[in-house]
């Protein structure tokens, strides 16, 4: 008897949480997919977050050597850091880490920030330090009004070992879970 109304109780209780929004949704994890992402002010961050939790994945932050400051990004100047990188595709800022083992992982979904319609420099740091052969490259970006094409042409261009990339996506930092999952599981 004992056993019955445990059961049963464990149940109402489960049933419960399901009907109060506390289990949340889960995704089977990919161990072969890892999220790579610089954010400057956060917003990507967020979409790389989301993006994790969506896929199950582990993440990678490219961080600068030097950390970008307000005024760094503040590209209403035209002398400021973001900007002045922005002018020179040469240009590739220094990454604090770049002790990331790229072996494991078959895709790589790569979240970055859309500047002047481009991928940050930091990215093709990021993207040139790597032989991406036998990879998958997903692209995704937050922007305000940009589209992600210029920059995925960008790191067709650079990248090195000849990977599939996607055409990618542009999303808002709030972007859910299912949002994404949608549209990755339609490329």
């Amino acid at each position: 008897m004992k056993r019955v109304m445990l059961k049963l109780f464990t149940s109402l209780i489960a049933v419960s949480m399901m009907i109060c929004g506390f289990v949340s949704e889960t995704y089977a994890a990919s161990k072969d997919t890892l999220v790579v992402y610089f954010s400057a002010t956060g917003n990507t961050r967020a979409l790389a977050s989301t993006v994790a939790a969506a896929l199950g994945t582990d993440t990678f932050e490219i961080i600068p050597s030097k950390p970008y400051s307000a005024d760094d990004l503040n590209y209403r100047d035209d002398n400021c850091r973001a900007n002045a990188e922005q002018r020179d595709s040469a240009l590739r800022p220094q990454i604090k880490d770049l002790n990331v083992d790229l072996k494991a992982y078959r895709t790589i979904v790569l979240a970055y920030p859309l500047w002047w319609a481009e991928e940050p420099r930091i990215i093709d740091t990021f993207i040139e330090s790597f032989d991406f052969s036998g990879k998958t490259i997903v692209p995704v970006c937050t922007s305000g009004s940009s589209d992600i094409q210029k920059s995925v042409e960008n790191i067709r261009k650079l990248i090195k070992g000849k990977p599939a990339v996607k055409d990618g996506k542009r999303f808002m930092p709030n972007s859910s879970k299912d949002e994404f999952k949608s549209w990755y599981d339609s490329i």
